[in-house]
């Protein structure tokens, strides 16, 4: 329930992207290890100029925007992590559809042409995708 205030009170919320921020990913990974379900994780970190704290954070706006309509709302939960940073949740998915969202996501922001002013902004990303949890009642004592 603290976890829940944290977000309603804003604690847990990226400024710019209204997202939940890092806080709350350390909070929440900490239960996903530890649940018999396997969740896969993508780590984004963009790719892109920005000659001034304005522009990157409309950028990182735009770019949030994008992201959550590129996943599947309420199921998977993206994040806002440090800097240019975000992670995407993936709930009940197979690899393959896993490597198809991924890519769906890079497609996007490859072809997202953002303009603030007389500037225009193309971006890139990495993304790195990971499992974590899926841990068996029997395997708890490993861990």
């Amino acid at each position: 329930m603290k976890g829940i205030h944290k977000l309603l009170t804003g604690e847990w919320v990226d400024p710019i992207t209204r997202l939940p921020n890092q806080e709350f990913v350390k909070n929440v990974f900490e239960e996903l290890r530890q649940s018999n379900e396997k969740f896969y994780v993508l780590h984004i970190t963009l790719k892109f100029q920005a000659s001034t704290e304005d522009l990157r954070n409309f950028v990182l706006s735009r770019v949030s925007s994008v992201i959550k309509h590129s996943v599947r709302i309420p199921k998977d939960f993206v994040c806002k992590l440090e800097g240019n940073d975000f992670c995407i949740v993936l709930h009940g998915v197979g690899e393959n559809e896993v490597m198809k969202i991924s890519n769906r996501i890079k497609d996007s922001l490859h072809y997202l042409l953002l303009t603030y002013g007389s500037e225009r902004i193309q971006i890139d990303c990495d993304i790195e995708i990971s499992a974590i949890g899926g841990v068996k009642d029997g395997d708890r004592n490993a861990i």
